[in-house]
């Protein structure tokens, strides 16, 4: 028997797919940002099949969301290993929450860099659903747990008070950006205690000077201008936005019970350390609690990642799933970890990963 709300999602998804190629079709030179934000209009007119799918068809199953990206990248391969775990995939679509953040900002140079991102985003959304439709859902569950929820400022709120807990004497970020201008405002009023965990990006030494860390940060960064932006625009820029993206997939996760898949290891890091923070944090007046087995399965589903993709299996995606459900992959790995969700060398789980990969030679 066909199941209604599947049903209703296929429409959803094919109604997309309409959408995002009439977008397509666009010259860049000639789209807007009006035109784009028919996207957000889709997915607010639709928020209630989202909602239902997780109140009823995915509930009580593992559903994997692979966030935190700007596209999932049909073509990358190393990243198959996302469909090894989990009873459904989701692909977190970033372009609302793309769009969301874009609202007040003049910088006309930035805002075509984004309409750039945007636009790549659109394409490879399109590949998703007409090439791996059947094994990923694109859905914009960020965006779609703020909306449900009508939470948007007080998760700000929230953010605002973890980065000025980061300093001394500075109270919120209209102090902060009076206060810390140059490295040397930074080092003044960094609270050494709370920010030993600061990290800017992948790779990033933070037995550094601060100075270093910062031109290291504008390299890795340089499809965006940050001429214009002092040092105490680019931590913000670099530190803020990481608490804010960690903090919307812990309000993801908590909404619909999402295991995040996260590939890149500095969103992986805040991630961790904020679900930590708000297990900790019983004022929170969101009700947020560290699914710890959810957490676990994230830090490993990462380990997974990097360890699958330094072997260049030659599967196509289906015969991958298949040959995961034929040797029990999941089952294995979780069995000989001993589904323990307390602290783990990542040695033992690297080891165990290693181990069972070597069924797939």
């Amino acid at each position: 028997m066909n199941n209604p709300l599947l049903e209703e999602l296929n429409i959803v998804q094919n109604n997309y797919l309409s959408l995002l190629k009439e977008l397509d079709k666009i010259p860049q030179n000639e789209i807007s940002f009006a035109m784009i934000d028919l996207i957000n209009v889709f997915w607010y007119e639709n928020r209630n099949i989202i909602k239902l799918m997780f109140e009823y068809y995915f509930e009580g199953r593992d559903t994997y969301c692979f966030s935190a990206a700007t596209i999932f990248d049909v073509d990358d391969r190393d990243q198959d290993s996302f469909f090894l775990f989990g009873d459904y995939h989701v692909f977190d679509d970033p372009i609302p929450s793309y769009l969301n953040t874009l609202h007040g900002i003049s910088d006309k140079i930035y805002l075509e860099k984004m309409k750039t991102v945007i636009s790549n985003t659109i394409k490879d959304n399109i590949r998703i659903i007409e090439e791996i439709g059947n094994d990923l859902v694109i859905l914009p569950l960020r965006y779609s747990s703020v909306i449900l929820n009508q939470h948007y400022e007080e998760l700000d709120e929230i953010a605002e008070t973890l980065f000025c807990s980061l300093f001394t004497n500075v109270s919120n970020i209209q102090e902060y950006k009076r206060k810390v201008v140059t490295i040397d405002d930074l080092l003044k009023h960094l609270d050494n205690h709370n920010s030993t965990f600061i990290l800017l990006f992948e790779g990033d030494d933070p037995s550094e000077s601060w100075e270093c860390r910062m031109q290291k940060y504008k390299e890795e960064n340089n499809p965006f201008d940050m001429n214009k932006l002092s040092s105490g625009g680019i931590f913000f820029l670099a530190v803020y936005g990481n608490i804010r993206q960690a903090l919307a997939l812990v309000d993801m996760a908590n909404t619909f019970g999402v295991i995040p898949f996260i590939r890149s290891y500095i969103p992986l890091h805040y991630y961790i350390l904020l679900t930590s923070t708000l297990e900790y944090n019983s004022k929170s007046e969101l009700g947020f609690t560290e699914e710890k087995a959810s957490l676990w399965k994230t830090k490993v589903s990462y380990l997974l990642y990097r360890e699958f993709g330094k072997r260049k299996f030659n599967y196509s995606l289906g015969d991958l799933i298949q040959k995961a459900i034929d040797i029990d992959f999941e089952t294995k790995v979780f069995s000989d970890l001993d589904y323990s969700t307390d602290e783990q060398e990542i040695s033992t789980i690297i080891d165990v990963v290693n181990e069972l990969l070597d069924e797939f030679e």
